[in-house]
């Protein structure tokens, strides 16, 4: 899907070739900002997966109460009561932010990254609530190539991408997995974008995917994302899902599988 070669000599020389040298660590102002909290970076109990779920979702998540506030990580990082190897935080918006708050969660230690958001739906056989587990997204962001990458697709992590489909699955929960496109530009999408993504075999679109991908493979992380389907794109409309029980019911599902597996 893209070539590794290429990936890995990017990774060495960094984004403004050999030599040079990024001058900032996120790990020593995150380490700052939690001594400034009473925290010791080198101490605190950093759950290894984490969440990061778009604002109705994290809203929804939180009315659950099964998860205790701990650091402010990333955000407010929230643990699972019942497995302090998880949390979740509520996710930034956009590949700057979503890259900048996953620079910070793996800088504290965070092993593996998932974001779950929602999705505008591509192919004409999509229908709100519908779920898409990405194998990667299609590039439509700067992110990317500042941090040093010139591809097309930036991948999610595979192993971890088998595992959610593998929970899907067994959970019997309808899924879709496939590439996706990630722009930077939430209400700008054009019929002939959405032909041309739809060809190339894109299932939905949305603005995180990138730069939190993007991120995982700088830092050598894990990272992975689950979108559910808000609104679909046709030729004559946009189809809007927000509203109705099917998006409604979706959100319920994908949270309690969390909560529960």
């Amino acid at each position: 899907m893209n070539n590794m070669r290429d990936r890995d000599k990017t990774e060495q020389t960094g984004a403004f070739g050999a030599g040079c040298e990024v001058l900032t660590d996120p790990k020593k102002l995150v380490r700052l900002e939690l001594k400034n909290e009473g925290f010791d970076l080198d101490k605190i109990n950093v759950p290894k997966r984490v969440y990061l779920l778009a604002d109705r979702l994290y809203d929804e998540m939180i009315l659950k109460n099964c998860a205790t506030y701990q650091y402010p990580l990333g955000g407010e990082l929230y643990v699972f009561d019942a497995n302090e190897n998880i949390g979740f935080v509520k996710g930034n918006m956009c590949s700057p932010a979503i890259a900048t708050q996953a620079e910070d969660l793996i800088a504290g230690g965070v092993k593996e990254l998932i974001h779950v958001g929602f999705a505008g739906g591509l192919q004409t056989d999509m229908q709100p609530g519908d779920f898409v587990i990405t194998d990667g997204a299609y590039n439509d962001t700067a992110v990317a190539r500042l941090y040093g990458y010139d591809l097309d697709i930036m991948e999610s992590s595979k192993e971890l991408t088998d595992q959610l489909c593998k929970g899907f699955s067994d959970h019997k929960i309808a899924h879709r997995r496939g590439v996706h496109w990630t722009t930077d530009a939430g209400y700008m999408e054009t019929w002939g974008q959405v032909m041309e993504y739809r060809e190339k075999g894109a299932l939905c679109v949305e603005m995180e995917g990138v730069g939190l991908f993007t991120v995982a493979a700088y830092r050598r992380c894990f990272a992975s994302a689950i979108y559910v389907i808000s609104d679909v794109y046709t030729e004559s409309n946009w189809d809007l899902g927000w509203g109705e029980n099917q998006l409604e019911d979706s959100v319920q599902k994908v949270l309690d599988f969390f909560v529960n597996v």
